[in-house]
């Protein structure tokens, strides 16, 4: 799929219901949420847990409206860090997953004028991993305690080259 037929949209409280059913299993909440991602979920919880009116936070759509992606950025080490990534599972390897970080990354870094992006990633979640570091993610030593990072990698890249990178 191209990626100039995505679009990159601010996402609503429609977007919502929608992407709760992405998340079936605790262990697919755990690694798209986080560690304090309540499960299992109701649409109140869902969206004070996913903190979709404090963080910056994205949906991509195709041309005919179809919901296919969502992620969020926020400044963290003086890098956009890039969070809660999914792609909805019926669209999953048709590189959305690229355009999405892609598009986020030029957006988060614009808005919060950094030049690096990072994220975490869960170490069993491979398929991400692969991805990642297609992008340029490279996995560094997270500089202060962190709960729940003992079952994830942080990784990190420089925006310009992966905004560069053809996958």
């Amino acid at each position: 799929m191209e990626n100039t037929k995505l679009q990159l949209l601010p996402c609503e409280q429609k977007h919502l219901p929608v992407l709760m059913t992405w998340v079936k299993t605790e262990s697919q909440c755990q690694q798209w949420g986080g560690p304090f991602f309540r499960y299992p979920f109701d649409a109140r919880s869902f969206a004070e847990d996913c903190s979709w009116r404090e963080l910056p936070s994205f949906v991509v759509q195709d041309s005919g409206g179809e919901l296919l992606a969502f992620g969020q950025y926020y400044a963290r080490l003086d890098r956009c860090h890039l969070s809660r990534l999914i792609v909805a599972p019926a669209a999953r390897g048709r590189g959305i997953g690229k355009g999405l970080i892609k598009q986020l990354a030029l957006r988060g870094c614009c808005d919060l004028k950094l030049d690096q992006c990072s994220l975490f990633v869960l170490k069993e979640n491979l398929a991400a991993q692969v991805l990642y570091e297609k992008l340029g993610f490279q996995q560094m030593e997270y500089p202060e305690p962190f709960d729940g990072l003992e079952l994830c990698y942080y990784m990190a890249a420089a925006a310009k080259e992966m905004l560069e990178m053809e996958v």
